[in-house]
C-alpha cells in the first residue's frame, strides 16, 4: 500500500523580520514534500511584508494583535495542513526536515516533536549551547528549534496559550502529558542576533533565570519586562 503524503503548513509568526524572512522562505521553498506556508505578521514598520509578497505562493496575513502565540494560532486557522510546524523567521529548515516530520508523526504514540539546533555563528559557548538542545527535555527545548505537530494534537491541546513569552514551552507541558514528544536530531540553524547584541553569557543568564523563575510560577507577564525580542 501507497504511503499517504501529508500537507504540511509552516507557520511563521514576524514582527520588523526584513532582516531574516527572506532566507528563511528560500530555504523552505528548497524542500521537496507538499507544503503551504504561512506568514502571520504582527505589525510590522519595516519591509517584512513587502519581503514575503515577493515569494508566489506564501499566504500572509494580519495578526489582529501582535503576540507569537496568537500569531500562530491565527495562522493555523487559515491553514489547510494535516501537519504543522511552527518555524521562526530566523530560524532555517535543512533539507529533508519536513520528509523527516513526517515520517516521525506517522508512528504510533508519537503526538509532537522539535529538531535540534545550532547557531550561525561559531562561538564556543554557542557550540556548548546548541549541544544542549539535543535533550529531549521541556528544560531544553523551545520555538526557535521547529515545533510540530499534527492538526488533530494542535486542537486536542487548545492551539497556543496566548502569553507573551513561554508560549513554546506551556503547550509543550500539554503536548508531553498525552503521548510521546521527540527530537530529531538534525539541527536547524538559528540566528545567534540575540545573545551578539546583548552579550553571550549576559543573554544566557538571562535566558536561564527567566525559565527558573517561569517554572518556579512567576507570571510571564512580569517575566517579559525583562525579555525583548530583537
Amino acid at each position: 500500500m501507497a504511503f499517504e503524503r501529508k500537507k504540511i503548513s509552516i507557520i511563521i509568526p514576524v514582527l520588523n523580520e526584513g532582516n531574516t524572512i527572506g532566507a528563511c522562505l528560500d530555504r523552505l521553498n528548497g524542500q521537496a514534500e507538499p507544503n503551504e506556508i504561512v506568514v502571520v505578521d504582527g505589525g510590522s514598520q519595516d519591509n517584512t511584508l513587502a519581503i514575503v509578497r515577493t515569494f508566489p505562493g506564501v499566504k500572509w496575513l494580519r495578526a489582529s494583535k501582535a503576540g507569537r502565540g496568537r500569531q500562530m494560532n491565527q495562522g493555523v486557522r487559515v491553514a489547510k495542513g494535516d501537519i504543522l510546524l511552527f518555524l521562526h523567521s530566523d530560524t532555517l529548515l535543512m533539507p529533508g526536515g519536513l520528509a523527516m516530520i513526517e515520517t516521525l508523526l506517522a508512528q504510533t504514540g508519537i503526538v509532537a516533536g522539535s529538531f535540534s539546533l545550532r547557531f550561525d555563528h561559531q562561538s564556543p559557548f554557542l557550540r556548548l549551547y546548541a549541544r544542549f538542545s539535543r535533550i529531549n527535555h521541556i528544560l531544553f527545548t523551545y520555538g526557535d528549534q521547529g515545533l510540530f505537530m499534527t492538526r488533530r494534537v494542535f486542537e486536542q491541546v487548545g492551539g497556543f496559550p496566548e502569553l507573551p513569552l513561554m508560549e513554546d514551552v506551556e503547550i509543550q507541558k500539554s503536548l508531553r502529558k498525552i503521548g510521546r514528544f521527540v527530537k530529531i536530531h538534525h539541527p536547524v540553524v538559528t540566528s545567534a542576533r540575540r545573545f551578539l547584541i546583548n552579550g553571550i553569557i549576559r543573554q544566557q543568564l538571562l535566558n536561564t533565570v527567566l525559565v527558573l523563575l517561569y517554572h518556579a510560577g512567576v507570571s510571564p507577564i512580569r517575566l517579559k519586562r525583562f525579555y525583548h525580542d530583537d
